[in-house]
């Protein structure tokens, strides 16, 4: 479901809408505030202010210099009411993206990754095992970065399989999380909307992490972390270190340096 949209026109500073006037913004809408003539000037200050003050909301600050963009977003008392659902979704989502990474592997031959999926299903550092675009079945598939997309070509549904995580596939991104959810078809109509594709589902794997619904797990890449839902089958991720430079060497798009040379470095 599309926003609908609500517009102000703000020419003196003065009458620029209190918080409170704000926060009954109704989920849905996305207010567009112009400020004019001498209100103009005040756009950063009023955008950082209502940041500040209005956490549960999208604040959109317009590089022009005259909008501010407020959307209300996906509230806690929401995704609580529906949180067995966010947890049938990244149960879903986990299973769907299993199935598909497995099926891609056996059907195109990918050699062991030994725990580590980016090493042998990369788009994104030369891997040469595979077209990093393609067809398989009803699905097409486009690796890059570390994920792989999923597209199903009739119903459409969409899902973004990560490849940094070991063999926990079920890992969620908030932006990707929302758009399977918006677009795997058992799931119409959805209980409760979802807008803002990165904020509001941001906010769902917050609040179910705080339910104790999904938690948090280490990628096979330092510094990473990902959520997934908790009631699942788990999978051990390796933790390496220098994981992306020891592909590159081993696929030759990177010499490795003798020893003495990365000690005479690091000095």
């Amino acid at each position: 479901m599309d926003l609908v949209e609500s517009q102000i026109d703000i020419f003196d500073i003065k009458d620029f809408p209190g918080l409170d006037e704000i926060r009954k913004l109704k989920r849905g809408t996305y207010l567009k505030i112009n400020l004019l003539d001498s209100a103009q000037i005040h756009q950063q200050e009023k955008g950082e202010q209502l940041r500040r003050d209005l956490p549960d909301f999208s604040i959109g600050i317009h590089m022009d210099g005259s909008e501010i963009n407020v959307t209300k977003l996906i509230t806690d008392e929401e995704i609580l009411e529906h949180q067995d659902f966010f947890e049938h979704c990244a149960k879903e989502y986990s299973l769907l993206g299993e199935r598909l990474i497995n099926e891609f592997t056996v059907a195109n031959g990918i050699p062991d990754y030994d725990g580590f999926p980016l090493k042998k299903l990369n788009g994104y550092i030369g891997n040469k095992n595979h077209n990093p675009t393609g067809e398989m079945g009803d699905w097409d598939y486009h690796f890059h970065g570390f994920h792989c997309t999923f597209t199903h070509r009739i119903t459409k549904q969409e899902i973004e399989v990560p490849l940094t995580y070991g063999e926990e596939f079920g890992e969620l991104d908030p932006y990707f999380f929302s758009i399977f959810i918006k677009t795997t078809p058992e799931f119409q109509p959805l209980p409760v909307h979802i807008y803002e594709n990165y904020e509001d589902g941001k906010r769902i794997l917050e609040t179910m992490h705080r339910l104790g619904k999904f938690e948090i797990i280490n990628s096979n890449l330092e510094g990473r972390k990902g959520y997934v839902v908790k009631d699942r089958v788990k999978k051990e991720v390796k933790l390496l270190k220098n994981a992306i430079e020891s592909i590159m060497v081993e696929q030759k798009i990177i010499k490795k340096q003798p020893k003495w040379k990365r000690w005479f470095k690091r000095k």
